[in-house]
């Protein structure tokens, strides 16, 4: 019988382990803070201690506030698969998400969001870099980096004369054109990725009520909103709620708002 693998720690299939959790119970197996490599969404992690009869599933559990439902969405499922392994898989996680219950660490790491792809990659840089190829790897990044500091200097040799008139034209540019009142910032590492459906509460740095209706926004689930033009299927980075595709507001945003003087009506 060929002896099995032993887990080294770090990555374990598509998540990446963070704190473990203690003193959740020896019949629990051990428990992990965790985060999808490839979405950064918040996750846990359970190693059973007995896994001689596990099935390889993969489910998604959604709830909705309005209208209310429930549901059990089955991603991948063994072509024999027995309901009750099923069951014995969400009652282990059930109870893992009992015993946290009074951890307000745990509960900030699965309701803060999915992490940015900037913190991901620099924790894959990380990663890579403690690895054996570490070594050599960083060599090349400073070759690299190293030849774009020549060139650098290299193109400032030319004299001042371009730069000066560089600058000039930039100004020109800069004063005749004019700014947009409002941007709206598309960067996935800024925007947090939501599932389907629209959550039942705003996120943390989500504007709340009262929101402004006159900039355009609309209350949903105590969260300010905005709907936009695209219908579904929306993007990844746009919530779908009753036939539209919305993007939250910024609670940044709103304190800018409550900022700015008013003016007086007569």
């Amino acid at each position: 019988m060929a002896e099995k693998k032993t887990w080294k720690g770090g990555r374990l299939g598509p998540f990446h382990l963070g704190k473990r959790y203690k003193n959740v119970g020896t019949d629990l197996g051990r428990l992990y803070a965790a985060h999808d490599v490839d979405t950064g969404n918040a996750a846990l992690v359970v190693m059973p201690s007995d896994n001689a009869d596990l099935e390889s599933w993969r489910v998604r559990a959604t709830s909705q506030a309005e209208p209310p439902y429930f549901a059990l969405e089955v991603e991948q499922a063994p072509a024999s698969g027995r309901l009750p392994e099923l069951s014995n898989m969400l009652d282990l996680l059930t109870s893992a998400v009992e015993r946290l219950e009074k951890n307000e660490e745990a509960r900030a790491h699965l309701t803060g969001g999915a992490v940015s792809t900037w913190k991901r990659w620099v924790g894959r840089m990380k990663r890579l870099l403690r690895s054996p190829r570490g070594p050599l790897l960083a060599g090349l990044a400073a070759l690299i980096l190293g030849g774009l500091l020549w060139s650098r200097l290299g193109g400032d040799s030319t004299g001042s004369d371009g730069k000066a008139r560089g600058n000039t034209g930039a100004g020109a540019l800069a004063m005749t054109d004019p700014q947009a009142p409002t941007l709206v910032d598309l960067d996935p590492s800024d925007v947090p990725a939501i599932t389907y459906p629209l959550p039942a509460r705003p996120f943390s740095d989500q504007a709340k009520v009262p929101c402004f209706p006159k900039s355009g926004e609309v209350e949903i689930n105590g969260g300010c909103w905005v709907a936009l033009e695209k219908r579904p299927p929306c993007f990844e980075n746009q919530a779908e709620y009753q036939g539209k595709c919305y993007m939250p507001v910024s609670a940044k945003s709103h304190e800018k708002k409550r900022r700015e003087p008013h003016s007086v009506q007569p």
